[in-house]
C-alpha cells in the first residue's frame, strides 16, 4: 500500500505534539526563579564577614570574687562554641567609662590550675606574655568549662561599679562584661 502526498502530510502534522506556548513561559519562569532561588542560597553564606557568633552566646562568666587586698580577682568562665584565647581580648572599664588598667595582669587558669594564657595591659592595650606554663596549650586551645579569668589588678582599680569586659576577636563579635565587687 502506497501512501499519497496527502496521507504523508496529514500523518506528520498529527505525529507532531509539543508543548503549548502559554506552559513553555510558565515552565521557563519557574526554572528561572527556581535556578535564582539557589543562587541566592549560596551567594548569601559567602557574604558574612567574621564576627558571626555572639560572644554573649559562647561566653558566660561568673562573679568575682576579691583577695582579702582587693587586687586579685577571680571568676569562673563557662565558654562553649569552639572559643580560645585568641578570640579574646580584654578592658577593665570604671563606673564612668573610663578604661583602666595599666599594670594589670590577666591570666586564663585550667581546670588542672595551670596558666593557659597570660595577658598583660600596657599603653592602652593588651599583649600575650610570655610563654603557656600549662603543658602543651597553644592560643588555639578550645577553653573549657570550669576555667577561670584570675588577674591582678593595679592599685587605681577600686571596684566600685568596675567592670572586666571580655570582648570578642575574629570569628566572635560583641563582648561580655562582669561587675568587679
Amino acid at each position: 500500500m502506497q501512501k499519497t502526498k496527502g496521507n504523508a502530510r496529514r500523518w506528520r502534522k498529527t505525529g507532531q505534539r509539543g508543548v503549548s506556548p502559554i506552559i513553555a513561559t510558565i515552565l521557563l519562569v519557574a526554572i528561572t526563579v527556581v535556578l535564582a532561588a539557589v543562587l541566592y542560597i549560596l551567594i548569601s553564606g559567602l557574604t558574612k564577614g567574621p564576627g558571626n557568633t555572639p560572644l554573649g552566646s559562647a561566653l558566660a562568666v561568673g562573679s568575682a570574687t576579691a583577695s582579702a587586698g582587693g587586687t586579685v580577682y577571680t571568676m569562673n568562665i563557662n565558654p562553649s562554641s569552639g572559643l580560645t584565647p585568641a578570640s579574646l581580648n580584654f578592658e577593665l572599664v570604671s563606673s564612668s567609662g573610663t578604661i583602666l588598667g595599666t599594670g594589670t595582669t590577666l591570666t586564663i587558669v585550667g581546670v588542672t590550675g595551670c596558666n593557659v594564657q597570660t595577658y598583660t595591659f600596657s599603653t592602652n592595650s593588651w599583649a600575650v606574655s610570655g610563654a603557656n606554663p600549662c603543658a602543651g596549650t597553644t592560643s588555639t586551645t578550645v577553653l573549657s568549662s570550669g576555667m577561670q579569668y584570675s588577674f591582678t589588678a593595679s592599685a587605681s582599680i577600686a571596684g566600685a561599679g568596675d567592670k572586666l569586659v571580655s570582648i570578642g576577636v575574629g570569628s566572635f563579635s560583641g563582648q561580655v562584661s562582669a561587675p568587679l565587687p
